[in-house]
């Protein structure tokens, strides 16, 4: 049997990412493994650090808001039935930080929702999800947008 000891949800609040929540809440459950729900603010450009004075204060401003949202992702009773979760945010570009951090973590899985973008709206925004799985360390489980058909509880 396969051990999966830690599960990594990156979210970025969009629904997709809260459905990707909710399906490693249930492999949670399954494996009875640790759950980490991971944000990722993008950096501020670097003009940003040289016009603005108080770069660092609304550096931490963003961290401490992000922070609370992430607290809201998982919901306190489902909290209460997981073995462990940790809800973390860095500052970096997604792509590197999710496969940075998992290896850094030991996770044995990463499950992230993907927006399923296609054409041009992908040739130019590219896909986080692509090139996580691409540098991930571990085996990642997409979710994709299907929200109508979860959206209703935790149940």
């Amino acid at each position: 049997m396969i051990e999966i000891k830690k599960i990594m949800v990156p979210v970025d609040f969009s629904r997709e990412s809260l459905l990707a929540a909710r399906f490693g809440v249930s492999l949670s459950h399954e494996y009875n493994s640790e759950l980490i729900v991971f944000h990722v603010i993008p950096p501020f450009h670097p003009i940003v650090r040289a016009v603005v004075p108080e770069y660092d204060s609304m550096k931490e401003k963003a961290l401490a808001s992000a922070q609370k949202e992430l607290g809201g992702v998982i919901p306190q009773e489902v909290k209460k039935t997981l073995k462990k979760i940790d809800e973390i945010v860095v500052v970096g570009e997604p792509h590197i930080a999710i496969p940075a951090h998992a290896q850094k973590l030991g996770v044995d899985m990463i499950v992230l929702g993907t927006h399923g973008r296609t054409g041009l709206a992908h040739v130019i925004l590219g896909s986080v999800a692509e090139r996580v799985i691409r540098h991930a360390p571990c085996p990642v489980l997409v979710v994709r947008n299907n929200v109508e058909k979860y959206v209703h509880g935790w149940g």
